[in-house]
């Protein structure tokens, strides 16, 4: 039997800026949000109806401008996970997928370097995951 890889968990910032984002969109839940089915958490309804959270809609902005960049069909792999999802797919404890301010996305016509160059053209933040083969953006303003 193969062993179980386990994702390793690159940070982009402290814990504590989580919170303090978390605390600014619970208090501005209805500005700069958004919920398209793409986005939609991959539990599928088995733990939550899709969005227990709203998706940033600066987030989505971005992704769009670099969709716009690329001429390529960008995909999103992962949008907003809840709770559960994230400890399913092995999420980092403060995901910002949880936050709906992290997204990772895939193009089949560039290298994860190559999308994750355009993606921080556009001002997000990166991390690339060779292993996924897909790129993490994440919104932090």
């Amino acid at each position: 039997m193969e062993k179980e890889k386990k994702r390793i968990h690159q940070k982009l910032n402290a814990d504590e800026l989580y919170f303090r984002l978390k605390e600014k969109d619970e208090k501005d839940r209805t500005a700069n949000h958004l919920n398209s089915p793409e986005y939609a958490c991959d539990c599928h309804g088995k733990y939550c109806n899709g969005f227990p959270i709203h998706m940033n809609a600066k987030l989505t902005e971005k992704i769009q401008a670099l969709r716009n960049l690329v001429n390529h069909e960008v995909l999103i792999i992962s949008g907003i996970r809840c709770e559960k999802q994230n400890l399913e797919c092995d999420g980092s404890k403060y995901s910002f997928h949880q936050l709906g301010r992290a997204a990772d996305i895939k193009c089949k016509n560039l290298s994860v370097d190559e999308l994750a160059i355009v993606a921080e053209s556009v001002g997000l933040l990166v991390i690339r995951d060779y292993r996924e083969g897909v790129v993490h953006c994440q919104w932090n303003n």
